[in-house]
Parts: structure tokens; C-alpha cells; sequence
């Protein structure tokens, strides 16, 4: 008898099991190691709303819990995973301008936004309203994060590379059973494999297909997120990587030459070097239609659990939301009603 069984080794279900070996709680994870959006994810974190200069829910302790987790996978898998990049706001009218100016005077707001307007000498850049910087960004190597911590797991016979079978689950009151495996609880961290989940289905998940191109660059910038449309980061030896799509039609998790074609467009309004394409990817990421997680318990069966819906900013939420799952079942905190899966219990047939 294990105490936890997590189905998903995304950055949810690494981060949930990350607390269980904190916690010394015995657990195994299973997992299809494929079409993962977590390991395409070029993992940005920024707790400002670009398009509308606001703060993200809980952006303090997001950040916070963030930078504890993945200090946590540096020690654990001797690597470095954090970096610390600054955002660089392109602004694309006076409008903006005034409107940067306002927001980053407001207390809430200040230790987020740099109140001054800069103007690149780079002709690879185009910015003629300038840019500001957005304080307190940078970047997680997720791809190589959890890669790492997959191989952790397997050496500590922790997991399961294979596709959960649903037919295979018993659950009752005091365990569930899996193939051989009984364990006190189930928490299924599947991402946009949620819709194939037949306890958890009834959610209104909407997968968002994004795709990312790595190319090299004609001349160094400066090291920042250069961010308009979409945005350019650059990596070493003059590549950087670029995304900006949201397909809500095209499910499929490969990429497409439409999403090669926009990503291209959109870079190109703001650098005017030349480039070309090394690597092409895409991933379907789990969004539910109010933008907010999903955490809790199952309405029929309390010893079943669900951890998803971390959409874009996998990076930031999941740690927090780790937080409180593993605190709502092991000490009966309750979860905030925003991003608690009961919310949804009217879908539920």
C-alpha cells in the first residue's frame, strides 16, 4: 500500500510529487511520456498581464512558492534551472505609454513595472514608443527539469512509463487498486489528457495549441524577453526562441505551417534581422473556460483527486497549487473557491 498514486509527469504532477518526497509520503507516477506540453513549454514566468498592465492572481506567493519548488528540483538533481531575465515591454503607441506610466506608479504595482521608458540603439529592434521593463521574470529550462526528475523517479523505482488504462481503476472508501498497485489515494495530473479521463471529463477544459520556433539570429541583442505580439528571447550563440500562438481548433500536438507562418509575421513587426528556423515545436496546454485551476476531490469518490488546468503559467501556479491539494488532503484546509474543482459540480451528469 503506497500513499499516493499520481497519474501525469507534467509540471503538475513533478511538482505534486516533488512535496511527497519533502513530505516523505510513498507514492509512483505513471505516465505516457509524450505530447507533453509541459516538456515544449519554453517556460517564461511573469506575473504581469502584458496586454492590460495588471498583476496576475496571487502573483506575490506564486512567485514565491516558485522559486522554493524549483530551487528544490536544483538541489535535488544538482542542475540550474532558474534564470532570471528581465521582460522588455514594447510599446506600440502613446496610448500605451501613458498607460505604463500610470500603472507602474501605483504602489501595487511599482516593485513589477519600472517607471522608465527606455529607446534601443539596435537596429535589429524596432520600438519607436520605446519599452519598459517588467521586474521579477525570467525563465524556468522545464524541457530539461523534468527530464531530469523523470530519470530520478525511474532510478528510485518511482515510475511508470505507460498510458493509464481507466478500465484497470477500483476505487472504494478506504483505497484504490491499479493493475497490483493499492494506494490510499489517486491524483490525476493529466493536462489536456484530462478529456480522456472518464471520472473528470464533465470539466469544461479548452486545449489552447501553441507552438514555438527556435531559429538563430543575425546579430546579438541584448538578453531580455522582447516582448510585443509575441515575444524573442535569446538563448547562447546567437539562437533565441519565439511563440506566440493560441489555436483553440487544431488540437492535434505537432506543429503546423500555419503556426510557423504566424509566429514568423509577428516576430517580424519587431525584428528586423535576418534569421532562420532550427527547430519547430508544439503542445496542447490544459485551459479551463475561467481561466483559473483545477484542484480538489472527486464529488463521488474522496479518495480520488484531480491537479490541472495550469494553462500558461504552468511555472507559477503549479507550485502554489501543489500547496494546496496536499494541504486540503492531508490537513482539510480548504481550497480557495477559484480554483477549486467542486466549482464545477453542476457539469457533473
Amino acid at each position: 500500500m503506497i500513499d499516493y498514486l499520481i497519474v501525469g509527469q507534467g509540471v503538475a504532477g513533478s511538482c505534486f510529487a516533488l512535496k511527497l518526497i519533502r513530505e516523505k509520503k510513498s507514492f509512483l507516477v505513471i505516465d505516457e511520456d509524450k505530447n507533453k506540453a509541459s516538456s515544449v513549454a519554453v517556460g517564461i514566468y511573469n506575473p504581469v498581464v502584458l496586454k492590460r498592465f495588471s498583476l496576475i492572481w496571487n502573483a506575490e506567493e506564486q512567485l514565491r512558492l516558485m522559486h522554493y519548488y524549483f530551487g528544490l528540483f536544483e538541489e535535488l538533481l544538482d542542475e540550474k534551472f532558474i534564470e532570471e531575465i528581465p521582460v522588455y515591454r514594447i510599446l506600440k503607441n502613446e496610448e500605451e505609454v501613458r498607460t505604463w506610466q500610470k500603472k507602474s506608479a501605483m504602489s501595487e504595482l511599482s516593485s513589477f513595472l519600472s517607471e522608465k521608458i527606455h529607446f534601443i540603439k539596435n537596429e535589429n529592434i524596432e520600438a519607436p514608443f520605446g519599452y519598459a521593463e517588467v521586474k521579477q521574470t525570467g525563465r524556468i529550462d522545464l524541457g530539461k527539469c523534468l527530464s531530469l526528475f523523470k530519470k530520478y523517479l525511474s532510478d528510485n523505482l518511482l515510475y511508470k512509463n505507460e498510458k493509464f488504462d481507466y478500465s484497470e481503476l477500483i476505487t472504494d472508501e478506504k483505497k484504490i487498486r491499479y493493475k497490483g498497485i493499492s494506494a490510499k489515494r489517486i491524483v490525476f495530473c493529466e493536462g489536456f489528457g484530462l478529456t480522456e479521463n472518464p471520472y473528470f471529463n464533465y470539466l469544461p477544459v479548452i486545449g489552447v495549441k501553441g507552438e514555438v520556433l527556435k531559429v538563430r539570429i543575425e546579430d546579438e541583442i541584448p538578453k531580455a524577453i522582447w516582448k510585443a505580439h509575441n515575444f524573442l528571447m535569446p538563448l547562447e550563440n546567437k539562437t533565441a526562441l519565439t511563440a506566440s500562438t493560441y489555436d483553440r481548433e487544431d488540437l492535434a500536438p505537432v506543429p503546423t505551417e500555419k503556426g510557423k507562418l504566424e509566429m514568423q509575421q509577428y516576430l517580424e513587426e519587431f525584428y528586423k534581422g535576418n534569421y532562420e528556423t532550427l527547430e519547430h515545436t508544439a503542445g496542447v496546454r490544459p485551459t479551463i473556460v475561467d481561466r483559473r485551476p483545477v484542484l480538489g476531490d472527486h464529488p463521488h469518490y474522496k479518495n480520488m483527486f484531480i491537479l490541472n488546468g495550469m494553462g500558461t503559467r504552468g511555472t507559477l501556479l503549479a507550485p502554489q497549487m501543489t500547496e494546496f491539494l496536499y494541504d486540503f488532503i492531508e490537513k482539510s484546509i480548504k481550497i480557495d473557491r477559484e480554483a477549486n474543482v467542486r466549482r464545477f459540480d453542476k457539469f457533473l451528469k
